[in-house]
């Protein structure tokens, strides 16, 4: 039992997820292997125990359509396939750092008879992953490119990075165009908006990460 870890255990960015389930050590990741291809069979859920995964599907015309980046403690997996086994994933999950960790649970063994506040846990997991929907929707019916770009990189920040006094690292291989996937908007126009911040000394940047100088004042 000692390679087995409850996801109470886990303390991601923004909330605890108290599901009282059984998360299991799945696969150690480097950067840019893939956990699961688009139309595999979605039997399992994941739990990232550290590092990154993105989530990005592949259209019938051949772009990358990045729907998230889950970072340490969150879970992700088709919700559907709780009460349709037969589906298959819609998206890819690659990993963007080296070492990324995944713990997993078949969904065969979630038994909800013997655990029974797991199913309105997960339900509650499914309708916060539902509101990020909704507020990328609005957010990209509401505000500019700009706007967007910087909330994304604010999001992943205070989801993902380390505090030094005030700055935040974020240790995450992101191009510019997956943060233009990320934000609905163009490469082009993430590169302008990330040489603005650094010129205005508000970030500091390469491939692998970003410095944020302050995430108080980061929109200002």
């Amino acid at each position: 039992m000692n390679n087995i870890n409850k996801i109470t255990d886990f303390k991601p960015g923004i909330s605890v997820y108290p599901i009282g389930l059984m998360f299991l050590p799945f696969k150690k990741l480097g950067k840019f292997q893939t956990l699961y291809h688009q139309g595999d069979l979605a039997n399992k859920l994941f739990m990232v125990k550290s590092g990154a995964v993105k989530l990005c599907e592949l259209s019938e015309g051949g772009d990358q359509l990045v729907h998230d980046i889950k970072t340490e403690g969150e879970i992700f997996g088709a919700w559907e396939a709780l009460l349709h086994p037969d589906m298959h994933f819609n998206n890819s999950a690659i990993a963007l750092s080296d070492d990324t960790e995944i713990y997993f649970i078949k969904l065969s063994e979630i038994n909800f008879d013997n655990v029974p506040n797991s199913m309105a846990n997960l339900s509650r997991l499914f309708l916060e992953d539902l509101k990020k929907l909704n507020f990328r929707h609005q957010r990209l019916l509401n505000n500019d490119a700009a706007y967007r770009i910087k909330e994304t990189l604010l999001n992943l920040a205070q989801r993902a990075g380390q505090k030094f006094g005030d700055e935040t690292l974020l240790k995450l291989w992101l191009s510019h165009d997956d943060i233009a996937k990320l934000a609905d908007t163009s490469r082009q126009t993430v590169t302008a908006v990330m040489n603005d911040l650094k010129n205005k000394k508000k970030i500091i940047y390469s491939r692998d990460r970003i410095l944020f100088r302050s995430l108080s004042n980061f929109h200002n």
